[in-house]
């Protein structure tokens, strides 16, 4: 992990939920910073920051002869409150979350895992050794096992799902799921990784996911027994930071103008214009027009304006050698690798959820593209179903974000399209595509998209190392 503070925020609110939900305890030493550093794999610097700030915040006092003592007495009345408090304000977000994390993430974690040098996993066997597998230790070595994947995107995503749900599950002194984590799961699929088990290793994932749900369920059923106030959803944006607003902002920009709010040569809202509208600084208003520029879908004329670019003419003003614009590509490629790992499994949950209304919605939706006759757009059609009729809040949370991370490639289309696969191909993809969903075939469409995304991630690395973008090859491209 790189030493920024999003990482310090990761470690810091691990410990402090630790300490509010009394797995520390008054008088109790935690971890030095130095173990830590290998517990949340983050450098020194990150952990220092996150043990200063506790230390600011009267949780902790730092000490070189001690150490880092917990100095916030809560009695086991404040630790029942601060438990009950936390997980009623999170109820539905929790469950659903819970829910969503099987058809999201198995795929991934069995590839990641497939994939992952051996080097983990002999590091695990000594931690089980030497030491026992802490629930935060084993998810951090899990992380790792998802780098073989070469994707950021994924692990942002991962973490954020991590801090919401299961960081703070984890800290409940007496939580089963933890122990089955730790005493079941973990050593059980380091055992089957070594003896290369794929098949027994997805299915372990699989219960294991499911078991999460239950246990969670069970908490609320058991424990929880606050009223759900205000409830706090779960939400990922992958552009947080104020430098970073910029791209969410052209990201909405392009979806504006590949939806026709912006026709071909009009021109955008001004600097000012665009500061006052969405409630941006000027400064952040310029770098989006330039990102625009980037990426070839307008091209900003001094004393004119910022005109919307014609389709044919977007990937010629495409700038390949600015590092911004090729990051955003990279993080279109990652997105939709993400996209590629879970399709089948959101497709075939959500098929089987709809009843003949769902899908008769969803069949109109999809017939639009007869109207369109964009039929080279089939898998976004298709994904883009899924986010509006999947059964869980996250799933349509997540695949809505990235989504939205695909118009980074807006100015590719055209130059793509020149040696893409004939429009025939794409038709036989489509009409298979909607007979299963008449038909409620949710196997039959599952595998269908699945194979269709393969070949449409497997083009889009092609094409972007073909551009000089080689961080591109790092992305392990999924078989079926």
């Amino acid at each position: 992990m790189k030493n920024d503070m999003e990482r310090c925020h990761v470690v810091y609110d691990v410990l402090k939920t630790h300490i509010q939900f009394g797995a520390y305890r008054f008088g109790d030493v935690l971890p030095t910073m130095e173990n830590n550093t290998e517990n949340f794999l983050v450098s020194l610097d990150t952990i220092r920051s996150a043990y200063l700030q506790l230390e600011r915040e009267g949780y902790i006092t730092l000490s070189q002869n001690v150490g880092s003592t917990v100095i916030k007495n809560y009695s086991e009345q404040e630790i029942e409150q601060n438990v009950q408090l936390f997980f009623s304000l999170r109820k539905s977000a929790l469950i659903d979350l819970s829910r969503s994390l099987r058809p999201l993430f198995t795929n991934a974690q069995c590839i990641g895992l497939k994939n992952a040098p051996l080097e983990i996993y002999n590091n695990m066997l000594e931690l089980r050794k030497d030491h026992g597998l802490q629930p935060f230790i084993a998810f951090n070595h899990m992380m790792q096992a998802y780098d073989s994947l070469g994707n950021d995107l994924l692990t942002r995503l991962l973490w954020q799902v991590y801090m919401f749900f299961e960081a703070p599950f984890l800290c409940v002194p007496g939580n089963p799921w933890c122990d089955f984590a730790v005493q079941e799961f973990a050593p059980q699929s380091l055992d089957l990784c070594l003896k290369q088990d794929w098949d027994s290793l997805q299915e372990l994932i699989c219960q294991a996911q499911d078991f999460l749900s239950v246990s969670l369920c069970r908490f609320y059923k058991e424990r929880i027994t606050l009223p759900s106030q205000k409830e706090i959803p779960f939400t990922w944006n992958s552009y947080k930071k104020a430098s970073q607003i910029c791209y969410s902002l052209a990201m909405d920009l392009l979806i504006d103008i590949s939806l026709g709010r912006y026709p071909v040569g009009t021109l955008l809202p001004s600097l000012n214009k665009l500061s006052r509208e969405r409630k941006v600084s000027v400064s952040t208003a310029r770098r989006t027009l330039s990102l625009l520029n980037g990426v070839g879908a307008v091209k900003s004329i001094k004393r004119i304006g910022t005109r919307v670019l014609p389709f044919h003419e977007t990937a010629g003003n495409c700038d390949f050698t600015n590092p911004v614009v090729r990051k955003r590509l990279l993080d279109m490629a990652q997105s939709l690798q993400i996209l590629t790992l879970s399709c089948k499994a959101v497709s075939e949950i959500t098929i089987s959820s709809l009843d003949a209304a769902g899908i008769q919605s969803s069949t109109q939706f999809l017939t639009t593209m007869e109207t369109r006759q964009m039929y080279q757009l089939v898998s976004y059609d298709c994904l883009d179903l899924l986010r509006k009729f999947a059964p869980y809040e996250a799933i349509r949370t997540i695949y809505g974000e990235l989504l939205k991370q695909l118009f980074w490639g807006y100015g590719l289309r055209s130059m793509w399209k020149e040696d893409d696969a004939p429009t025939d191909f794409y038709i036989s993809y489509y009409k298979t595509l909607l007979q299963s969903l008449k038909e409620t075939d949710s196997i039959r469409f599952s595998r269908k998209l699945e194979e269709l995304m393969v070949h449409e991630f497997h083009l889009t690395i092609t094409k972007l190392v073909q551009l000089g973008i080689v961080e591109a090859e790092g992305l392990l491209i999924p078989d079926l």
